[in-house]
């Protein structure tokens, strides 16, 4: 949060009464309700109030219904679990995983920069501002203090000062560990799905035995990889609680726009909400880059104390759509429609509506053509094929094969929230929202 900003205090003091009023809600849900009464600051800026791909504080939303927060916090708080929270791409498992956390001290492993599991420990080791094999005294540098007794470090964790100060000596890795667990510091690891099999057994055999003596452990991970962390090590059965991120709501999504734009003492019209919460592919990163592009364009940086500003009727809000979709999902689509490397140039299917394509371009027209969907049946997209081409109709195993294909392109790239082929069930899952939001935007609607 920006300097002068008070935090809003979103604890149970504020809640008089409450009880009275709602005797059936807990005390976790007394003191994090999300329309709880806040103190807003007197200038609010619009990249305090909508943060695209940071974490949000006056917009954040708890979905309180859901009891998504208490659920989380329940898991890390027991004992001798490792933790994993998985959801779709970009649903708010970092932000949700930094606010459950709060004053914890953690350690945060971007999962997609480890190469190994000696470059885990390592990347750990210069969190803590442990050498790898002398003893050092230092304060770490790089830092952003993050208040009285905690320092965020460039990389994300929250470190106290005093343990940073420490004279420390780390010749093992049986050292580290014991560091972590006596100054009680979790691990997170982001993207804990990157992490090549060898590297993930390596590290989860490692922790194995410091959960068992205290260490805490949270791993990130989309929704069809969470299960990662067992497979590598089975004995991990009973040690291992899963928090699986659900859907946003659009009534959630929505509260974005309107907690925000009302900190911003700005009116923006209800069908203007009502669309933008139709079109965020049930995405919060997704909506706050929305209200952000809308303030900017509108002139709106700070909040007027004197008069309320107002987003215009007319505010072309598709052609923002369009702009936002060029940028968001192009770098996937051109690797999934290039299809695999190929020795013979494949054959080309006429349009109905002009020129053509090849099986992997025809089906990713098609993909959209369906919405496009987060989850597309075989027959759906046969079906929408059918409807797209004029003629030269591809086999059904010509189709599943490109759909193998284009699921392992996604595995091979990195890109395993792009496309997923599921054999058994017959199905097609997009759950990256930025491919089908490109989708959309830049290829079903031109």
């Amino acid at each position: 949060m920006a300097a002068g900003h008070k935090k809003p205090d979103r604890g149970a003091k504020n809640l008089t009464g409450a009880q009275k009023l709602e005797p059936k809600r807990t005390l976790w849900q007394r003191s994090h309700a999300t329309f709880a009464v806040m103190t807003m600051p007197l200038f609010t800026h619009r990249d305090d109030v909508f943060v695209a791909g940071g974490q949000p504080t006056i917009t954040y939303v708890d979905r309180e219904e859901t009891h998504i927060e208490r659920q989380l916090a329940r898991a890390i708080a027991t004992p001798n679990q490792i933790v994993s929270l998985s959801g779709a791409t970009k649903t708010g498992k970092t932000v949700l995983c930094r606010k459950v956390l709060g004053k914890r001290q953690f350690v945060w492993i971007d999962g997609g920069q480890i190469a190994s599991a000696d470059g885990f420990w390592s990347e750990v080791r210069g969190e803590l501002s442990i050498p790898d094999e002398t003893e050092f005294t230092r304060e770490t540098g790089d830092t952003i203090t993050g208040g009285a007794d905690l320092v965020i470090t460039m990389k994300g964790s929250h470190l106290s000062k005093t343990s940073l100060k420490e004279k420390r000596s780390t010749k093992s890795l049986a050292d580290t560990l014991s560091i972590l667990i006596k100054e009680k510091i979790a691990i997170v690891i982001d993207d804990f799905h990157y992490l090549n099999e060898e590297t993930r057994r390596s590290i989860v055999r490692n922790i194995k035995g410091a959960v068992f003596n205290g260490l805490k452990v949270v791993l990130l991970s989309v929704t069809h990889r969470v299960f990662d962390a067992i497979e590598a090590e089975t004995e991990l059965t009973g040690r291992f609680t899963s928090i699986i991120l659900p859907e946003w709501s659009l009534d959630d999504l929505k509260k974005i726009p309107e907690i925000g734009f009302h900190a911003l003492n700005v009116e923006c019209p209800t069908e203007i909400i009502e669309n933008l919460g139709r079109e965020s592919q049930e995405n919060p990163f997704l909506m706050q880059k929305f209200c952000w592009e809308i303030c900017f364009d509108c002139g709106i940086e700070e909040k007027n104390l004197i008069r309320k500003q107002r987003i215009p009727d007319d505010y072309n809000i598709e052609e923002m759509f369009v702009r936002i979709a060029k940028d968001a999902g192009l770098p996937i689509y051109k690797i999934l429609v290039a299809g695999p490397q190929s020795r013979k140039q494949r054959a080309k299917r006429p349009l109905a509506d002009g020129g053509n394509a090849d099986i992997y371009e025809a089906t990713m027209l098609a993909l959209a053509g369906t919405g496009p969907k987060s989850t597309i049946s075989y027959e759906e997209l046969r079906s929408e094929l059918g409807s797209m081409l004029s003629d030269k109709m591809p086999q059904k195993h010509e189709i599943t094969s490109a759909l193998k294909h284009l699921a392992q392109i996604s595995r091979n790239k990195e890109l395993e929230s792009a496309i997923d082929w599921d054999d058994t069930k017959r199905e097609i899952n997009i759950t990256d929202p930025y491919l089908r939001f490109y989708l959309r935007w830049q290829v079903r609607e031109r």
